[in-house]
């Protein structure tokens, strides 16, 4: 061999020493490159299914919160019902409460029409619990009836003393009064 030789075969071994070195700091970045990705990747999946979880506890939570505002506003509304229920049956004991009790009532509620003058109508079953000199001065009896409770008009002015009107005008202190007393 030649010194030709000894040339090319150094030329050639620096070659490929060169592309060995090349080719494994290529391999090294690549390999480099790919742990970077996968990392970022991982990072990035992590705070996907961190993000996920948290979302989904808010919809959890949230969905408590709705859940138990159903529940609630059921429980009242059954409430309600009851109390109607018991507001309905009040009125149809007043309808139907005996002559001497719906004479004392006509009679107290006309203590606070002091001084007025008209008429009473009364309810149209208990117009004999009453008779004119049972009255205030001034106060006559109608022969016209209502349904229930009584009326006075005196003049243009009607006074509505019927069960479903007072018992209208006093709503929430008689909705209070049996929620108390029923769901204590």
């Amino acid at each position: 061999m030649g010194n030709l030789d000894l040339i090319l075969e150094s030329i050639i071994e620096k070659g490929k020493a060169e592309e060995k070195e090349i080719l494994d700091t290529a391999h090294n970045k690549a390999e480099k490159i790919i742990s970077e990705k996968t990392s970022q990747a991982k990072k990035e999946a992590d705070q996907i299914l961190t993000k996920a979880n948290e979302r989904k506890k808010s919809i959890l939570a949230n969905e408590k919160v709705s859940s138990k505002r159903i529940a609630r506003d059921i429980g009242i509304g059954a409430k309600n019902q009851v109390i109607d229920q018991v507001i309905e049956k009040l009125i149809e004991e007043l309808k139907n409460m005996d002559d001497e009790s719906y004479k004392k009532f006509v009679l107290n509620s006309l203590k606070a029409y002091d001084g007025i003058s008209g008429v009473l109508i009364l309810q149209y079953d208990k117009k004999d619990a009453l008779d004119e000199k049972d009255l205030p001065k001034g106060i006559k009896i109608d022969e016209g009836s209502v349904d229930e409770g009584f009326i006075i008009r005196d003049k243009d002015v009607e006074y509505n003393n019927t069960y479903t009107s007072l018992i209208k005008y006093n709503i929430d202190d008689i909705k209070k009064t049996i929620s108390d007393k029923l769901f204590k």
